[in-house]
């Protein structure tokens, strides 16, 4: 960071800067956006989600390469050349590698976001995605699919931080619900392709269609300008606004706006770790990584991975098509949350959502907790017996997730942070989720074996019920306000 920037005054809470929020006399008050066009936005919003498209597409590659890649009992396990079949174990950490590097790439994009842009950043994001399709297209042995999987889990870190920052920062208030929920939306788009491309493709053409993604997203950024918040933390109004008038249209008040992030950017000091003690800083840090907590503690790795067996006993033999059922579900559901986002707000979506998920999870639970016998044979009697229950309890929970604790916890980190910090404490949210995720993944089978997935099931119950009394109580709405009056709430003795 360059000496000008460092020379900024002291950071000043929202009681004494309340006034600099306020254009001049005569000008558009914060958060009037006059004749501002919002296909500019809408257009950036969608080319900026293909990434998160690449992140989906990503996800859902795991489960049609490792039923390819799995050996059969009678098979034998073969590590190099071009019909790799691997054991067990090392299909496990196939899958748990890129969760590994998302960790890291949530703390590198946090880092880019800051020094190169969010723009530059999120182009960045395709190097890693590219370099690791290759390896998975044309490696031939085991630790070069792991590398692959390592790479591609970077990219899959740094775009799940850049897009939503970058959405957040180019759209205006009244849109920034809707259109930062089409990043979720895009994910699991880029799951249903992966699933019904896996169907018809090997893991190998898959990976080049992957590399075609990325191109397509950087191509598509090259056209995109850098975020006005970051040109004005940088001092450089004349592109911040020249970035504006291509997103709002040349009749927008611009200048207003200019003057409403640079008024929030005057008051504050250069970013240190030791902000981060600071009570405005701290309550947004501890709203997001909890919710990043939640979120993945919720439950939804462990329905994603018996949905094939539900719908396997209640009669759908053929598991690829129980797995582009469920994403088509994943991907109607957050269409709706898409939607609603702007209407209800985030408290309402999410209260609704861990509520529903809450009595899934507990609904799951009580149908494991009867099927689950010593007699295999009578086992499967009960698993047919109460398929119906089993079907319900897991569509509810799809489709809860999917409404609010899918897209809302990305879509508040987005928010939350004040400028001189969003980079920064967005990698630790991400780094909190992707490391989560990780842990989620490696406990749940020991824990199952343990304690009976009936009682898996209701401690995730249990986990939801948290989330709903943390938001009920905690969580601020956010829905129709600026970036800048969104600071201002965690400035303030007290969230309302």
């Amino acid at each position: 960071m360059s000496s000008k920037l460092n020379t900024r005054p002291a950071y000043r809470p929202a009681t004494e800067r309340t006034s600099l929020l306020r254009a001049p006399e005569g000008h558009a008050q914060l958060g009037e956006q006059g004749q501002s066009r919002k296909f500019p936005s809408v257009l950036a919003t969608l080319i900026a989600a293909l990434g998160a498209l690449c992140f989906g597409y990503a996800l859902g590659f795991s489960s049609p390469a490792t039923h390819e890649l799995k050996a059969g009992n009678d098979t034998p396990i073969v590590e190099h050349g071009s019909h790799l079949k691997l054991s067990d174990s090392t299909i496990s950490w196939f899958g748990s590698f890129l969760n590994i590097g998302a960790m890291v790439g949530g703390l590198l994009a946090g880092f880019l976001a800051d020094y190169a842009g969010r723009k530059i950043g999120l182009m960045s994001c395709a190097l890693p995605f590219c370099g690791g399709w290759v390896l998975l297209a044309y490696g031939e042995s085991i630790a070069m699919l792991y590398a692959g999987r390592i790479l591609i889990g970077l990219g899959v870190g740094m775009v799940s931080l850049m897009v939503p920052v970058y959405i957040a920062e180019v759209v205006t208030s009244d849109m920034r619900g809707t259109l930062g929920a089409v990043n979720q939306l895009s994910i699991t788009i880029g799951v249903l392709i992966a699933y019904a491309l896996g169907t018809v493709l090997s893991y190998k053409w898959m990976a080049i269609i992957g590399i075609a993604l990325s191109a397509v997203h950087v191509v598509g950024m090259l056209f995109l300008p850098e975020t006005p918040r970051w040109y004005m933390a940088r001092e450089r109004r004349s592109e911040a606004k020249a970035s504006l008038v291509w997103l709002r249209g040349a009749d927008a008040p611009v200048d207003d706006e200019c003057y409403s992030i640079e008024a929030a950017l005057d008051s504050q000091e250069s970013m240190s770790f030791k902000e981060f003690c600071k009570p405005a800083l701290l309550r947004p840090l501890m709203i997001s990584l909890l919710m990043m907590v939640f979120q993945q503690w919720s439950g939804i790795n462990a329905v994603i991975f018996y949905a094939s067996n539900i719908m396997a006993t209640a009669g759908f033999a053929n598991p690829n098509l129980a797995s582009i059922s469920i994403a088509g579900v994943q991907v109607v559901f957050t269409l709706i949350a898409t939607l609603l986002m702007d209407k209800t707000g985030r408290r309402v979506l999410l209260i609704v959502a861990g509520t529903g998920m809450c009595v899934a999870a507990v609904m799951m639970g009580a149908y494991y907790q009867h099927v689950t016998k010593d007699d295999p044979t009578e086992t499967k009697h009960l698993e047919k017996k109460f398929s119906a229950l089993a079907i319900t309890a897991m569509l509810l929970y799809i489709a809860k997730f999917s409404i609010g604790v899918g897209a809302i916890p990305w879509l508040i980190m987005s928010e939350i942070f004040p400028n001189r910090a969003r980079s920064a404490a967005s990698g630790i949210a991400t780094f909190t989720n992707w490391f989560n995720s990780f842990v989620v993944t490696l406990t749940f089978t020991p824990m199952s074996n343990a304690v009976g997935l009936d009682v898996v099931f209701w401690m995730y119950g249990g986990v939801c019920l948290a989330l709903v009394v943390f938001v009920f109580f905690v969580v601020p709405e956010t829905k129709g306000r600026s970036l800048e009056e969104i600071e201002e709430i965690f400035d303030k003795p007290s969230i309302n």
